[in-house]
């Protein structure tokens, strides 16, 4: 059974590559920002640091994009 949660006051990146992720996490300016991953593909993120880490994803070469 697939179970889903609704959270308020949580952002939520999810990726096409699970990589990308661990990428994300092994990445010491990020780590303090991001929460649990919630999937394979998805990690919670503070949301006041969503900003910085669009910034971050792109200069490490990805293209993040931001639905709000």
């Amino acid at each position: 059974m697939n179970q889903r949660k609704l959270h308020d006051g949580i952002a939520v990146i999810e990726v096409t590559d699970p990589l990308i992720l661990t990428e994300m996490e092994s990445d010491a300016a990020l780590r303090p920002l991001l929460g649990q991953r919630l999937s394979e593909n998805t990690i919670a993120v503070q949301p006041q640091a969503i900003q910085e880490v669009t910034r971050r994803l792109q200069a490490l070469g990805h293209l993040p994009r931001v639905n709000a």
